[in-house]
């Protein structure tokens, strides 16, 4: 007697490998998608603090050039150099200079981290928006030394 019987393609032991595989390569990329989330929440959390400070930065520079509008109303004349940097608020490293018949007005604003936004304008006599010149309105990223540089080695296999 020939017993025609017809054995699976995989058995049950081959179905429980596959299976556990399964599992592992899922179980695996969802660890990997958790950990994006993670990572892309910091960076979206850090540049949000970043912007944060960069638009309080652009503010103060608006504030400064509001406070040298006030003391220089247009049609009056010119105020000293002296009277007009010492009236304004000295926090950032502020410089003020002569530029033609108007005046000059830098300063560095800080930001976190090292950074600081570059603030160079001038107010001329006259009136409206022809009365202001920005010179130079930059952000400077911070320094970093060569310390601070993480290098990560080369692994050839």
């Amino acid at each position: 007697m020939s017993e025609n019987s017809s054995s699976p393609l995989f058995g049950i032991g081959g179905v429980t490998l596959l299976t556990v595989l399964l599992i592992l390569c899922l179980t695996l990329f969802s660890v990997l998608a958790l950990s994006s989330a993670q990572a892309d929440l910091r960076l979206s959390e850090k540049n949000s603090r970043y912007i944060s400070a960069y638009y309080e930065a652009e503010n103060k520079a608006y504030t400064l050039m509001q406070m040298a509008e006030e003391m220089w109303p247009p049609g009056e004349s010119r105020p000293s150099i002296l009277s007009f940097g010492e009236s304004l608020t000295a926090e950032y490293g502020l410089i003020t200079a002569e530029d033609g018949a108007g005046i000059r007005i830098e300063a560095d604003i800080p930001l976190q981290q090292g950074a600081c936004l570059k603030v160079e304008v001038s107010i001329h006599p006259g009136g409206g928006a022809s009365r202001w010149r920005i010179r130079q309105w930059q952000l400077i990223p911070p320094q970093q030394d060569e310390a601070d540089i993480a290098y990560l080695p080369l692994l050839l296999f």
